[in-house]
């Protein structure tokens, strides 16, 4: 999608329009891919807007290219679930003509965000949800020209500062930030990569595709959400992200797919649900040398949760779900050489693999190092143990084990590649 340069440049001047001080509600931040029979996040999503008898949803499709059909398979779900069909209610702003509809040119509800009428939809209901999409379309109609929000995106401030959830999975996930990823892959951010042609990973991301950073609506104010995280090896576009914008953002989260961070603003804390993880990155300590795309970032730290997990943002203490226990002392693997991996593209193994199996549950290891380049030039991943490291870990479902790993540390170290025949 092609956005305009006046667009930009005035996005680059958004004045944070996301949200009041007073945070009462709770977002519900899925990775994207969140599959209908994914019983302990939609539970959670009704659980959070009233429960399924009093649940007034108002669906914001503006990302969905589209939007109709997306609204229409959100409302099928929450039905299913048992939310009353009269409570899902289409907030009819987007970009895009959906083509399977022929009683509207959905393009044309793109300056419905100042329409009154439109913005009222919301005064009576218990949660909001931004569907998949792009999120760009959601902040160029969202937002004024002058970077205030509009109507439609201050009744839903409302929403959340009544106590209310507001929630959005993939594209509807990176709006929520203060700072959003409009679009880039892990190598295209550290300059790995100079193929644009070919798309990436669920046809979203070239392999050299550059990073392009925006404010986002900033509802989770603590920092970057990233999604489709561990799927679409997103962890160097994440970990690129925090450290052009630690004036705006100290931490970041990536959400893997059908799964759900869970935030609950009154605690301050986070709740993980659903089928694989989340990875919280702490710029706080962060030592940055170089220029992008060759940054050296020294110090990033990073915890990994998964289902029943939670984190205090208060002061970062992990909180394991109640049926793991500590690997320390009883780590199951004696693995000496992971496989190879470059960890900003989708090679297996991935992040989540080499820091849960083989480091924090391996006997012979304290850090990995992989590295990836281009030509000369290359960039090494190092994830490694710290004095303050603690990992847990138990059985999940067909034998897949599930970890949570606390104060874990990331390293960017740009390198030169030098190669020479062997005989």
């Amino acid at each position: 999608m092609k956005y305009s340069v006046l667009f930009l440049f005035l996005i680059s001047r958004l004045l944070m329009p996301g949200v009041s001080a007073q945070q009462k509600g709770s977002l519900l931040i899925a990775g994207g891919a969140l599959k209908s029979e994914n019983k302990a996040v939609y539970e959670k999503i009704l659980e959070l807007a009233g429960g399924a008898e009093k649940a007034v949803f108002g669906v914001i499709p503006a990302a969905s290219g589209a939007p109709v059909s997306a609204f229409e398979s959100f409302k099928e779900t929450l039905t299913g679930y048992g939310v009353k069909a009269g409570n899902i209610h289409l907030v009819n702003v987007a970009m895009m003509d959906d083509k399977s509809t022929e009683f509207a040119d959905e393009s044309k509800w793109a300056g419905n965000a100042e329409d009154k009428r439109v913005a009222g939809i919301l005064k009576t209901c218990t949660a909001v949800w931004f569907t998949g999409g792009d999120q760009m379309r959601v902040l160029m109609t969202l937002i004024r020209a002058d970077g205030n929000p509009t109507l439609v995106l201050q009744a839903v401030n409302d929403v959340y500062a009544r106590g209310g959830m507001i929630g959005g999975s993939s594209a509807g996930a990176a709006i929520m930030g203060p700072v959003m990823i409009a679009a880039g892959s892990s190598s295209g951010a550290f300059g790995l990569s100079t193929d644009t042609s070919a798309p990436g990973p669920g046809g979203e991301n070239s392999p050299g595709e550059p990073l392009f950073l925006t404010n986002g609506l900033g509802f989770f104010r603590f920092g970057i959400v990233d999604q489709h995280f561990n799927q679409r090896a997103r962890l160097g576009r994440l970990c690129m992200a925090l450290a052009q914008t630690r004036d705006k953002a100290s931490f970041g989260v990536g959400v893997d797919e059908n799964t759900a961070l869970i935030y609950y603003a009154a605690e301050n804390k986070i709740q993980v649900i659903g089928e694989n993880g989340l990875t919280m990155l702490n710029a706080e300590e962060v030592q940055i040398n170089g220029a992008a795309p060759r940054l050296k970032i020294a110090n990033l730290k990073f915890s990994y949760l998964e289902h029943g997990d939670e984190i205090n943002l208060s002061d970062m203490k992990v909180t394991p779900a109640p049926h793991r226990f500590p690997i320390h002392g009883n780590e199951e693997y004696e693995l000496l050489t992971p496989p190879q991996s470059g960890l900003l593209d989708t090679d297996a193994p991935g992040f989540r693999e080499l820091a849960t199996r083989y480091l924090a549950n391996n006997k012979l290891l304290s850090e990995i190092r992989r590295t990836g380049f281009i030509g000369t030039t290359g960039i090494t991943v190092v994830i490694s143990k710290t004095l303050q490291s603690r990992a847990y870990v138990s059985s999940g479902e067909n034998g897949k084990k599930k970890y949570t790993l606390e104060n874990f540390r990331l390293d960017f170290e740009p390198v030169k590649i030098e190669i020479s025949p062997v005989y």
